[in-house]
């Protein structure tokens, strides 16, 4: 901000000295605050310089114990991520069975396809495809599984008395 800026929108030369003086006493308070914070931070920066050397003295290896603590503690969310995903792509396969869904993600599970940026598994189709091939039992056909009806195969010579009730049944609600 400039005098000429001020003047050129009609301020007069005592109005501009007084926004001056407010916007100096705005920028004092700052860069006090500024100042309260830098001083602030540099203690900061003191106490974990202090509190390093104290760690080093009780326990020398501690920044290796925490980088190994890191370490495992990144493998077991990437973990996590894995098996999220290999849940999410396997719930568009149809299993024969509970445990054959189960089996099926312990198998890939134990794999350890690399998880893709997208959260998707690389190799996931090709994985899915041999896995068809070794264990077909495990997978629903694509229709569905057969829908058993009955007991035994072809058609009763005389419907059974049961039978007889069970049609009587469906006439006598308009079923057919």
């Amino acid at each position: 901000m400039k005098t000429e800026d001020l003047k050129a929108l009609g301020l007069t030369d005592e109005q501009v000295q007084r926004v001056f003086a407010m916007n100096g006493e705005e920028m004092n308070g700052l860069k006090a605050n500024v100042d309260t914070l830098k001083a602030e931070r540099d203690a900061a920066r003191t106490q974990l310089a202090d509190a390093n050397k104290k760690l080093e003295g009780y326990d020398p290896e501690w920044k290796t114990k925490a980088d190994q603590a890191r370490q495992q503690a990144e493998q077991q969310v990437a973990e996590m991520k894995a098996g999220y995903a290999a849940t999410s792509a396997a719930s568009s396969l149809k299993f024969t069975s509970d445990s054959a869904k189960k089996a099926f993600l312990a198998d890939l599970n134990a794999k350890k396809l690399p998880l893709q940026d997208d959260g998707t598994l690389l190799g996931f189709d090709d994985y899915v495809a041999s896995y068809k091939k070794t264990d077909p039992g495990a997978f629903a056909p694509d229709g569905g599984l057969p829908r058993v009806s009955g007991s035994a195969t072809g058609t009763p010579a005389t419907p059974t008395a049961k039978d007889q009730a069970n049609a009587a049944l469906r006439a006598a609600f308009g079923h057919r």
